[in-house]
């Protein structure tokens, strides 16, 4: 079943297959010294060629265990003000805009819905004491998958910087 989500998620994101390794690179909220900080993460995993049915030949990535998902309604401009995700999450923006900001430091990042809405939520409460604040500045919903993983384990990565990925790092990874 994971195994067809990471199929959805790569074609959605890459299209087809190519011959050479590539690896998804993704914008993490995660905590240092108890604050939250934005890094740009580089996933373990290696894209795969998927012999699911119906996307066979595409790209799949693996994004390990995961645990019960959410679709999300969120309407026009809302603030979603200050917080600490409950779990350790990936969040995949699928339409809008959602800004993200730091209480603790000037770094934000922006998520612009469909292939370059997705974000990985790892400051929760044990980490980070202020978490991080949420906005959605369009005129429109914005419609949000929140994805646990499985008993809060991050997935195998490699920190590329400090701050968000830029969209060029996140373009044909």
């Amino acid at each position: 079943m994971v195994r067809v989500s990471a199929a959805v998620f790569a074609s959605a994101l890459l299209g087809t297959a190519q011959a050479t390794a590539r690896y998804m690179n993704l914008t993490a909220i995660t905590g240092r010294d108890n604050i939250s900080v934005l890094e740009c993460w580089q996933l373990s995993a290696p894209f795969e060629v998927a012999d699911a049915p119906g996307v066979a030949g595409a790209l799949a990535l693996p994004l390990g265990s995961l645990d019960s998902a959410s679709y999300i309604v969120i309407p026009p401009r809302f603030d979603g003000g200050r917080h600490n995700p409950p779990v350790k999450q990936y969040i995949w923006s699928l339409t809008g805009v959602v800004h993200v900001t730091l209480p603790n430091a000037t770094d934000d990042a922006f998520l612009y819905g469909g292939k370059y809405g997705l974000l990985y939520a790892d400051d929760t409460p044990d980490i980070s004491e202020w978490g991080h604040v949420t906005s959605y500045p369009s005129g429109d919903q914005v419609i949000v998958l929140s994805i646990p993983v499985k008993d809060n384990v991050n997935p195998e990565h490699t920190v590329l910087h400090d701050g968000p990925c830029t969209v060029e790092e996140t373009v044909d990874v």
